[in-house]
């Protein structure tokens, strides 16, 4: 934003006389540019924004490096594991910030599905995970996997959410899409909209 200097209302000088027209001009001239700000703002990225708005409000109440934790079922089986590299934990919004994380869901069938990101924001009490930036989500056994920039994880009903562009690719098949929903349960993957199928010889 460029500052201007100008001459008080009503001033002495040679400056342009204030009409009633030309203060109606000014005051339509500030609102718009206030309206440009707020959707300039709401347009930005909503995680980094609220990243930044959780630091500013309050301190970090627990501080991990190199974070590792495990879940269970009722039947004693492995549930998830969650792992990332920094985590700021959140004390007053029971909230957590993490710098790369990877989240490994078991269905105790050996089943295991894999995602990873740049940032992530898990919001305790309702289980949600909130991936961000380079997003990756792996079928362990077959290998297949899904391309994003941004997902949202169910903890409790194990599914996955994307409303940005994916990519799936399994063996030689690439699949591209406006968004995705997985049951990481049921092994399906529900592609929406704008679904576009491509053969790659290569398999890369």
């Amino acid at each position: 934003m460029v500052a201007e200097r100008t001459r008080p209302v009503g001033g002495t000088g040679s400056g342009l006389p204030v009409t009633p027209a030309l203060r109606l001009q000014i005051l339509l001239g500030l609102a718009l540019a206030l309206v440009a700000g707020y959707y300039w703002i709401a347009g930005g990225d909503g995680a980094t924004d609220s990243a930044a708005l959780i630091r500013e409000n309050q301190p970090v109440s627990t501080y991990l490096v190199n974070s590792r934790s495990w879940s269970y079922a009722v039947d004693g089986s492995l549930a998830e594991v969650m792992e990332a590299d920094r985590v700021e934990h959140f004390g007053m919004e029971d909230v957590s910030l993490l710098m790369r994380p990877r989240f490994y869901s078991h269905d105790g069938n050996d089943r295991t599905w894999t995602a990873s990101a740049d940032r992530g924001r898990l919001v305790h009490a309702t289980n949600i995970l909130a991936l961000q930036d380079d997003v990756l989500l792996i079928n362990d056994q077959t290998g297949g996997t899904l391309e994003t920039q941004s997902m949202q994880l169910n903890l409790e009903q194990k599914t996955a959410t994307s409303t940005t562009p994916v990519t799936v690719r399994q063996d030689t098949s690439i699949l591209r899409a406006g968004g995705m929903f997985a049951d990481l349960n049921r092994q399906t993957i529900q592609l929406r909209p704008n679904v576009e199928s491509v053969y790659d010889p290569t398999g890369s």
